[in-house]
């Protein structure tokens, strides 16, 4: 309970911040949580090292390992700001790249499956859709509390977003979009909704959400993947790179189509550690 009485203290006080200002208290916290949570710490360094590659050592590991966390509290800071600022705003701070590959496959009429990972300011690019009178369902992992869960989903959707957490019945509710020829987005870098396949990332074998895929070779619907950066100067870049290509049956087609999906957030984010950008 304690994260919904933090959440709506940061929306009563934080959010009200400039932005620079907002910015240098999430790295702040970020600062304090590096210093007093060790496990924490441990946890990023362990999926960097992945990333990284074996030959990662201290040295390198320690940056990343502070830029992540920087990364993720000003996240957080995006998504409780997100109902204070205007749609008009937030399309200042997006620069779009690719948005044909995503009109390519909508035209298609079977909908579109979009798939992206929670990297730079994820709440905040989602934001793009409403901005181009784009409607899209987005599936989020179920919080607890029950009332933190709707305070959060309430931020997301403050701009006309639809999330929805993966509970009971929302497969219906994808289905009902995709045949009406719209747009859902998944994330498919955490697997919270107990369907995943393990696969290698990185030389590991990693448990991988395999859902968005099998929606999409059931449907025929387009899976495109979509990603955005976090800039050094606090703007972002939104990626949208062409669709893949979906085997829609035979042995082994859930696991092939889910290497294609795998590889392209392979070169995304050795593109984001080439460029220091998180």
């Amino acid at each position: 309970m304690w994260k919904y009485y933090a959440f709506r203290f940061s929306g009563a006080t934080i959010a009200y911040l400039p932005r620079k200002l907002g910015y240098l208290t999430a790295r702040f916290t970020a600062f304090m949580v590096y210093m007093l949570s060790p496990k924490t710490r441990e946890a990023v360094a362990d999926n960097m090292k992945r990333v990284l590659g074996p030959e990662a050592d201290e040295v390198s590991l320690k940056p990343a390992v502070r830029d992540v966390l920087r990364n993720a509290a000003k996240n957080y800071y995006d998504l409780i700001r997100l109902p204070h600022m205007k749609l008009k705003d937030i399309e200042r701070l997006l620069t779009v790249h690719g948005w044909h590959n995503f009109e390519v496959a909508l035209s298609k009429g079977k909908g579109v499956i979009l798939v992206t990972a929670h990297l730079g300011s994820f709440d905040l690019a989602a934001q793009v859709f409403p901005s181009h009178s784009v409607k899209v369902t987005g599936l989020v992992e179920p919080l607890e509390p029950e009332v933190l869960l709707k305070h959060v989903v309430a931020l997301r959707n403050s701009h006309g977003m639809n999330f929805m957490p993966v509970q009971f019945g929302v497969l219906k509710v994808v289905m009902r979009s995709l045949r009406s020829g719209e747009v859902v987005l998944i994330a498919c870098d955490r697997d919270f909704g107990n369907d995943s396949m393990k696969l290698d990332f990185f030389g590991e074998r990693t448990a991988m959400p395999a859902g968005a895929v099998r929606i999409a070779m059931k449907t025929g619907a387009a899976l495109v993947p979509v990603f955005n950066l976090r800039q050094k100067d606090g703007l972002y870049d939104v990626y949208f790179e062409p669709e893949v290509e979906v085997l829609p049956e035979g042995d082994g087609a859930v696991a092939n189509n889910m290497n294609r999906v795998i590889a392209v957030m392979k070169n995304i984010l050795r593109f984001i550690l080439s460029s220091g950008w998180y």
